[in-house]
């Protein structure tokens, strides 16, 4: 078993988001992403499928053309399918991202 404290993890940068990864083994990923008012996580491609909670703020999550609003406790998955997904902060947000590891 593997148990954490996600406040020791949220912290901000100002240089641009921060990602905190918390966990990491062979099948699974765990990180929290705090990004500030106005930062983005640019368009990008996962080669996972993740799971994305958002812990504390607002922002938007676009995945390939489709938008979706980011508020506390929503949760959104991204199949590894999708061509790309970047997040906007509206607010001061964090997210807890959790991702599949390909199986080597």
């Amino acid at each position: 078993m593997f148990s954490v404290d996600l406040g020791g993890t949220m912290t901000f940068s100002d240089d641009g988001p921060a990602k905190n990864v918390f966990y990491d083994s062979a099948s699974l990923k765990a990180q929290v992403m705090c990004l500030r008012a106005g930062q983005v996580i640019p368009p990008c491609t996962m080669s996972n499928d993740v799971l994305f909670c958002v812990l504390r703020g607002e922002g938007e999550m676009i995945v390939d053309d489709e938008r979706s609003r980011l508020k506390p406790l929503m949760s959104v998955v991204v199949p590894r399918q999708a061509g790309s997904r970047s997040i906007v902060a509206a607010t001061d947000l964090v997210i807890l991202a959790v991702q599949s590891v390909s199986v080597r």
